[in-house]
């Protein structure tokens, strides 16, 4: 690897003396006062080493004669002799390395009857990796040296050259990705994401390749506007939707821990978002991406990622989903316990928010108190997901009840609170199931109350269905 490094230097010195020779520069002539003339001889090649984090290049001066005083040279950076390199055409395939890439001292300290000084350059190794592929280069000044000695104008600067390629194996670079970055990330039923009471999170991996090192921080943005390119190009479904920012949370700041190569993005989404699009069947995608990075650089196509959730999350959300019903229809059929079985319009018709009735609960002016039949139509909307008990146990006299058109209870006959009269069925979260409830009066008492519950899901204990759960049939 060493000769790799003084490939890279030996060029950099050669460039140098070429460079100053196109620039005209000219030798200081006489040296007064006993004073020294201070040239810049480049980098010392055997010094120049290379960690995990950074390239330390030290470069070296001399003297025409051994210092009679101890004294300073100023160093400061001179991009302008490599700006003017590249645009000559000397330098091809080079870019200036930027101030802030670059450590060095201000100056170099020359000792009492030193005739050679030198100044270590550290490059940050992060600044190579964003320029692979590339030469960069820097250029110093040699500058106000004390105690009267002078700089020789034709040797005033030091300019270094660094093969990026020779310096570091691809393999080696310092990437920063996503995982499953560059592509369309599908969270589905038990697929990508975990739960809590509160909704789903879902974590994304930062990843850095090659060694870790010093602690880190990079920033994590969306962008709506791909998502909408996508969905218009078809290549994200047309009922995929962006979020508004007050229905999920995600990071947008990662800290990278010293000597991590990991750290995790949490996207999270509450339930109701899920139970409020469940009707449309939406699906949710965010374009995520990585920017900003304050050490290493980002993977041209890996550090961006979509994430399109699918509506079929939602099964695993169990939390009751209270509806917005206003009951059932009603349909009563005066003296007829058949209900409409010979073709005849019913007596009454109405919504009944909730089928809990005792006694004598209709107008006997319009409907008569024994000897009829009643009928209840709509939908019911499944709280929770799991196995229903149904009951008709409270039911005088005949009960029938239909869930989405079978009848899971069939007893139509003049007996009457029947412990026998339940069924189970098992019903979808968030669905609606079409309903109908059935009721025979001979004579006597008479009682009707649709109960449910769900042990499965905590619903324990008998209770009437709610309102708020059903919707009349049109």
């Amino acid at each position: 690897m060493m000769k790799n490094y003084i490939y890279s230097i030996l060029l950099g010195i050669t460039l140098v003396t070429v460079s100053c020779k196109h620039n005209n520069l000219d030798d200081v002539g006489l040296i007064k006062n006993n004073a020294v003339s201070i040239s810049g001889d480049g980098v010392v090649v055997a010094g120049v080493t290379k960690d995990n984090e950074t390239v330390k290049v030290p470069f070296k001066i001399s003297l025409s004669a051994a210092a009679t005083k101890a004294f300073q040279v100023g160093i400061t950076l001179n991009s302008d002799t490599v700006n003017q390199l590249i645009a000559n055409g000397t330098l091809k395939n080079t870019v200036v390395l930027p101030n802030g890439a670059i450590d060095h001292p201000s100056v170099i300290n020359v000792s009492y009857g030193a005739d050679t000084a030198t100044g270590v350059a550290t490059v940050r190794l992060t600044t190579l990796e964003a320029n692979y592929g590339k030469d960069v280069a820097f250029a110093f000044k040699l500058t106000d040296p004390g105690k009267g000695n002078l700089v020789k104008a034709s040797k005033s600067n030091i300019m270094v050259v660094l093969n990026t390629k020779q310096l570091i194996a691809e393999k080696d670079i310092h990437y920063l990705s996503i995982v499953n970055g560059g592509t369309i990330m599908s969270v589905d039923y038990k697929k990508n994401y975990t739960t809590s009471p509160a909704g789903i999170t879902i974590p994304l991996i930062v990843n850095l390749s090659g060694q870790a090192g010093t602690a880190f921080n990079v920033h994590v943005k969306l962008n709506t506007d791909t998502i909408d390119k996508l969905v218009s190009s078809k290549v994200l479904p047309a009922n995929t939707i962006n979020l508004s920012p007050a229905n999920f949370t995600i990071d947008t700041l990662i800290r990278v821990n010293s000597n991590s190569n990991t750290a995790q993005i949490r996207l999270q989404i509450g339930w109701p978002v899920f139970d409020a699009n469940i009707v449309a069947n939406k699906k949710f995608a965010f374009a995520i991406s990585l920017s900003a990075p304050t050490r290493h650089i980002l993977h041209p196509t890996n550090s961006k990622i979509i994430v399109l959730v699918e509506p079929t999350v939602n099964l695993d959300n169990n939390s009751y989903i209270t509806g917005n019903g206003t009951g059932l229809k009603a349909e009563y059929f005066s003296n007829n316990q058949q209900l409409d079985f010979d073709g005849r319009a019913p007596s009454l018709v109405r919504i009944d928010e909730t089928i809990d009735f005792g006694g004598d609960w209709l107008p006997s002016s319009i409907v008569s108190n024994d000897n009829y039949s009643s009928r209840w139509t709509g939908e019911f909307l499944a709280p929770v997901r799991g196995e229903y008990i149904f009951y008709q146990t409270r039911w005088d006299d005949g009960a029938r009840l239909f869930i989405d058109g079978k009848a899971v209870i069939d007893d139509f006959t003049t007996q009457w609170d029947l412990p026998s009269r339940f069924a189970k069925v098992t019903l979808e979260r968030g669905k609606r199931y079409k309903i109908e409830a059935d009721h025979r009066e001979n004579v006597g008492g008479q009682q009707a109350r649709l109960e449910y519950e769900v042990p499965s899901a905590g619903i324990n204990g008998r209770r009437i269905v709610p309102k708020s759960q059903l919707f009349p049939a049109q």
